[in-house]
């Protein structure tokens, strides 16, 4: 187990090195020019010279790999620079914003745990049945959704027209809820087809039929053996779409003015803030590498026999 840890470890420090230096190279590639932008927001008509020398304060006149070289080592230090907009050390910016998209990120998948289980269970063991069709079309519906006509969707339903939530989302619980439901509800689409699809392949395995000849209840066999065999697929998709929830959080975050790291990564971005835009897509990468690796290792203490590549199911 501790060789599976260490490999993983390995490919986690090697896809967050590429995604900062593919980071990097993007930002390098891009017709505007950070220091230009810079300059223009703080000084009405800035000479040539003066962005050069902005330029060179910056570090932007150095070569690409320098540049990168010097983050990578000051990043490693805990310094991941300056903002340009706030003036304040990103580290600081991202360590106040975080904890607001952590929170709604926890509700969704809250939200997507209590969606997936039961209704996936309930669709595989009734299968074609009326709740399985209706089901079906509407977990399609769900995934067809955009993201921001929901969120709209919701705000309008139930803090306009039925005003059972706040309009712009505060502290606490109730603020919460909608716009956890907006990350949620086309993620709990997906993963409720791809559940009930585990759940009825492993319903066909020999396992099942030998389960069933010891006279184990039907309540027993799903719960206890097939939910269990069918968990690892699904423990991979939840800690993707951690990562993916995080990243692309601004859009929920922006319609319910929460003001967390996705909305903070677009502002960076509109506004041409390097650092911040190198400092948040580094944590973004190391939280979403970091959930794949704790998908593996939880999947691994489900069923040790994966880390040799057996189709293990336990009976």
């Amino acid at each position: 187990m501790y060789a599976f840890a260490r490999k993983r470890l390995v490919s986690f420090l090697l896809v967050l090195a590429g995604v900062t230096l593919l980071s990097f190279c993007l930002s390098a590639i891009s017709a505007v020019d950070p220091a230009e932008a810079f300059a223009r927001r703080s000084f009405l008509q800035p000479t040539p010279e003066k962005i050069a020398e902005i330029r060179r304060e910056m570090g932007l006149d150095q070569p690409l790999y320098r540049q990168y070289y010097d983050w990578i080592k000051s990043s490693v230090q805990g310094d991941l620079g300056t903002s340009l907009l706030t003036r304040n050390p990103v580290a600081a910016d991202i360590a106040r914003k975080l904890p607001v998209t952590l929170e709604l990120v926890a509700a969704a998948m809250l939200w997507i745990v209590l969606i997936t289980v039961p209704v996936s269970v309930t669709a595989a063991v009734k299968k074609d049945s009326l709740f399985d069709r209706v089901v079906s079309v509407l977990t399609i519906a769900g995934i067809s959704l955009p993201n921001f006509w929901l969120g709209f969707l919701l705000l309008l339903v139930f803090a306009v027209i039925f005003p059972v939530f706040p309009v712009v989302s505060g502290g606490g619980l109730p603020g919460l809820i909608l716009p956890s439901l907006t990350l949620a509800l086309p993620i709990a689409s997906a993963s409720i087809r791809l559940f009930r699809a585990t759940i009825l392949s492993n319903l066909n395995k020999d396992y099942v039929m030998y389960a069933k000849a010891r006279g184990l209840s039907d309540t027993r066999i799903i719960w206890g053996h097939v939910l269990k065999n069918s968990l690892p697929p699904m423990v991979t998709m939840f800690s993707q779409y951690m990562g993916y929830m995080i990243a692309g959080s601004a859009i929920a975050e922006s319609i319910f003015s929460r003001k967390g790291l996705g909305l903070h990564l677009i502002s960076a971005i509109v506004g041409r803030d390097l650092p911040t835009i190198n400092g948040c897509v580094l944590v973004i990468a190391l939280i979403f590498v970091a959930c794949g690796l704790a998908a593996d290792l939880i999947n691994l203490l489900l069923n040790p026999r994966m880390m040799e590549g057996e189709d293990g199911s336990y009976a």
